[in-house]
């Protein structure tokens, strides 16, 4: 006669198999998996008992979906926060350059097709090197705080406010000519004295460069040329500003 085969579970499968028959067990497995909170399954049984088995189990689905909803809105509030923080510049709240870089291919992408104008202020902080020697890095952290407080005042909302790091930051003005640029520029400097007056530690001045959109020109050009501009406006004595239109500053 041909030998019979065993066909039983192994030790460890019928062991495994009586762990999870029971149904607190089987939930704590469950919870660990998805990330219900202990506390909920640990109080099945006193539940079961009070209200009995049926009762018990709905309640104990039900407070299972709201525990996976608190979960799920925790998680899409990290997800959000995260995304915040890499668009953000975390010290004044302003925009940052990986922002400034989508924004500025969209408008681009839709000047090309449309001819929607627009314009670019690259701003630099004339000073703050000095209220960190003098006063130090708080007073300085203050000062770009507060500049940023002047973009937002002065720029239209509309607008975009970027602090692209250190103590240098970018003004994008959509459907804004370059020659309309130094209208923005005059708003901020005139915040920036009304600053000075205010709290004498932020001795500070605002130098910037604008550059305007043009028919064949590259984000890359676009943002070299407002930076050479920009170095010609600090060369030339601070506390203006250089454009590719000829202003008064």
């Amino acid at each position: 006669m041909a030998a019979l085969i065993d066909r039983r579970p192994s030790t460890l499968a019928w062991r495994l198999q009586g762990f999870l028959g029971h149904p607190i067990r089987f939930a704590l497995v469950i919870a660990i998996l998805i990330g219900i909170p202990m506390g909920i399954v640990l109080v099945d049984e006193v539940r079961n008992t009070l209200l009995g088995p049926v009762p018990g189990r709905i309640v104990f689905v039900t407070l299972l979906v709201a525990a996976g909803a608190t979960i799920g809105a925790t998680a899409g509030q990290l997800i959000s926060s995260l995304r915040s923080q890499a668009f953000m510049d975390t010290l004044t709240g302003l925009y940052n350059r990986r922002f400034m870089d989508a924004e500025l291919g969209l408008l681009q992408s839709r000047a090309g097709r449309y001819g929607h104008d627009y314009s670019v202020l690259v701003l630099d902080i004339d000073g703050l090197k000095t209220v960190n020697d003098t006063y130090g890095h708080d007073a300085g952290d203050i000062a770009l705080r507060a500049f940023a407080d002047v973009l937002r005042a002065a720029l239209r909302g509309s607008d975009v406010a970027i602090r692209t790091g250190g103590d240098e930051f970018v003004a994008i003005l959509p459907e804004t000519p370059c020659h309309d640029a130094h209208i923005v520029f005059d708003r901020i400097r005139r915040l920036v004295t009304e600053m000075r007056a205010v709290d004498p530690r932020m001795q500070i001045t605002v130098s910037a460069g604008a550059v305007g959109w043009k028919s064949g020109r590259t984000l890359g050009s676009l943002v070299q040329d407002a930076d050479a501009l920009l170095l010609n406006a600090k060369r030339g004595g601070r506390d203006r500003l250089e454009a590719e239109t000829a202003v008064t500053a």
